[in-house]
C-alpha cells in the first residue's frame, strides 16, 4: 500500500480510505478517490479488496456500506464509480443490491495469465 497515497486521500475532502482490521492485520480495504478539479470533485471511482480466506462472510457488504454512507455525509460526492471484472458475478450482484447500474463495458480491460476479459462500469447516483 502506497502511505503516499494514504496521505494524500486524508488530506482530501472527497476522497477516503476505509480499512477492515481483524487481529491487528489488515483484511480488506475499499478506498476512493474523487476528482482533483472543482468540475469533477462530485464524483470519483473506488476499488475494495478483501483476503480471499475472509470472503462470503460480509466484510465486502460492510465496507461498501461504510464507503456510500461516508459519500452521503461528505455533501461532496455525487456519484460513485467503479469498474469489475465481467466474470465477477458475486460481486456485480452486490453492487446491483446497492443501486450500483451498469453503464458500460470496457473490451480487454485486464489482461491476465495470457487471458484478456471485459470490465464493466457501473455507478450510483447519490
Amino acid at each position: 500500500m502506497n502511505l503516499n497515497a494514504i496521505h494524500d486521500t486524508r488530506n482530501s475532502l472527497n476522497s477516503s480510505f476505509l480499512f477492515c482490521i481483524y487481529d491487528n492485520n489488515i483484511i480488506g480495504c475499499i478506498d476512493y478517490h474523487g476528482g482533483t478539479q472543482k468540475r469533477l470533485e462530485h464524483t470519483g471511482m473506488f476499488a475494495i479488496s478483501v483476503l480471499k480466506e475472509y470472503w462470503n462472510i460480509g466484510i465486502g457488504r460492510i465496507l461498501l456500506e461504510s464507503l456510500i454512507e461516508w459519500a452521503k455525509l461528505t455533501n461532496i460526492i455525487k456519484k460513485i464509480n467503479l469498474k469489475v471484472k465481467e466474470d465477477n458475478g458475486k460481486a456485480i450482484k452486490m453492487y446491483k443490491k446497492y443501486g450500483f447500474i451498469e453503464e458500460g463495458k470496457i473490451s480487454r480491460d485486464y489482461f491476465i495469465d495470457g487471458k484478456f476479459y471485459s470490465s464493466i462500469e457501473m455507478g450510483l447516483e447519490v
